[in-house]
């Protein structure tokens, strides 16, 4: 595990408390443990606090592709979060206002129905993508966050809502 000086230099951080509020506050909601007694004493709760999901994939956040589900690998999310679950790669930018960037891993809760204003990964004309559902004037849209893209009304009579995203993995390598 790293030290807290390591976690400052990742996350860009110039003072050591800003580390040690945010493991603090990670001990106190269970999800990580520490050894006093140890320079790099800081663990992972245990394993049965996590959970795996499949990542199928990727999902255009940019111009809707034709999708293949592919069950990649699993990816480990937290034990609290139920229901069918899964995991797509976002590829493209149409969402990075919302802060979702091209390579992150979304976590997609499977619903058939979303709220306006959700994030969704939907099936549109055989092809999927990640966007904001928005309803407007009685009409369904699909909206990106980046005004570089433009909103698609949704006008196929076999839309479909794969699932919701409630959460984000990313990486910075």
């Amino acid at each position: 595990m790293p030290t807290l000086r390591e976690i400052c230099k990742e996350m860009g951080w110039s003072a050591v408390g800003s580390a040690q509020d945010v493991v603090h506050a990670l001990i106190e909601k269970g999800w990580l443990t520490r050894d006093a007694q140890k320079a790099r004493g800081i663990a992972l709760a245990a394993a049965e606090d996590f959970r795996p999901v499949p990542l199928l994939g990727s999902a255009p956040a940019g111009v809707p592709i034709e999708s293949i589900e592919n069950h990649d690998r699993d990816i480990l999310i937290p034990g609290f979060i139920r229901g069918p679950v899964f995991a797509v790669r976002v590829r493209g930018d149409s969402m990075m206002n919302a802060g979702l960037s091209d390579n992150d891993i979304a976590i997609v809760k499977q619903v058939e129905r979303a709220e306006s204003e959700d994030i969704i990964v939907a099936m549109v004309e055989g092809e999927v993508t990640i966007k904001r559902f928005c309803i407007k004037r009685g009409d369904f849209w699909l909206v990106p966050e980046n005004p570089r893209f433009s909103e698609i009304k949704i006008e196929d009579p076999h839309f479909r809502v794969l699932g919701k995203v409630i959460g984000l993995h990313r990486y910075w390598e």
